[in-house]
């Protein structure tokens, strides 16, 4: 059982920066919003088919609809963040910045939910702070899309933060059509404000490709944390990194340097540091949702 929760967890891992090439590449032609739009539009339309095909309800959470509707804000924010982010830098330090977000959460949850600051998370904060202050000024200049990619990060853990009080939790498949169909109507009026994109093959594909997988690595997400205790898969959920940089040399041809690659692993470091706290399971929760949004 544990042995499948990690091979479903490796497998999203592996899918999840397939999602990022798809979003890179529609991001030569299409802003970030109609891309995300696209996104998530198209991964709640799957999610209402399932739901229909097997008659099972799409729920709504009652009594939080506020919260819920802050919540997806969040995450749209970082999601179109990102994705303007993978295209402006290679996707590994896209990718990498956006892994500030268990931080961001742990301080917060430090801030806002009184928890007990431990030395394990003051030193994981501290040097996955270090490691964006060398992936933000790697070559002397400052990047844009650095900034952008742990703007997402910040936007990230501002929700992993929320999602602590929210009031109520619903079933996955309930979760990705709410939260997607929700999140795409936000940002439609943004992502269509210069009109509709022209229908080509290659926008339809590259629709169908961005909800389909993303709808794959939510579920197989889901499907590993119901078979391995979160401590068992956290250090797997860093294979995404890896992954981003194997896809960013062999799709796109890209090249990082020896300083943005330790600011990388520096980020990574930081939050393996405050996993060692037993208490602390922000870490695993906040690349699950990473997965999950993707």
């Amino acid at each position: 059982m544990m042995q499948s929760g990690v091979c479903f967890l490796i497998l999203a891992m592996l899918l999840t920066p397939a999602v990022d090439g798809v979003a890179k590449i529609l991001s030569a032609e299409h802003t970030p919003m109609m891309i995300a739009f696209l996104r998530y539009l198209t991964a709640g339309t799957i999610a209402l088919a399932i739901a229909r095909s097997t008659g099972r309800r799409i729920e709504v959470a009652r009594g939080d609809r506020l919260g819920q509707l802050l919540r997806t804000a969040l995450i749209m924010g970082a999601m179109t963040a990102l994705i303007s982010a993978l295209g402006m830098v290679p996707m590994a330090k896209a990718v990498g910045g956006f892994l500030i977000a268990p931080i961001v959460s742990g301080l917060l949850g430090i801030l806002v939910w009184r928890e007990p600051p431990t030395s394990t998370r003051l030193a994981g904060s501290a040097i996955s702070f270090l490691g964006a202050a060398v992936l933000l000024r790697p070559e002397a200049g400052l990047e844009l899309g650095c900034v952008f990619a742990l703007i997402g990060g910040a936007l990230l853990g501002t929700y992993l933060a929320a999602t602590r009080g929210a009031k109520s939790q619903t079933d996955a498949l309930s979760t990705l059509a709410v939260q997607s169909l929700l999140g795409a109507g936000l940002i439609a009026p943004f992502a269509l404000s210069t009109g509709l994109p022209v229908l080509t093959p290659a926008l339809f594909l590259g629709a169908i490709a961005l909800g389909g997988v993303s709808a794959i690595c939510h579920f197989l997400t889901v499907a590993a944390y119901q078979r391995a205790d979160a401590t068992i898969l956290a250090p797997f959920l860093y294979f995404n990194l890896l992954t981003a940089m194997a896809v960013g040399f062999f799709w796109f041809g890209e090249s990082i340097g020896a300083a943005s690659l330790a600011g990388l692993f520096a980020i990574a470091a930081g939050g393996l540091v405050t996993l060692a706290d037993p208490r602390r399971l922000s870490l695993p929760v906040a690349l699950r949702i990473r997965a999950l949004a993707a």
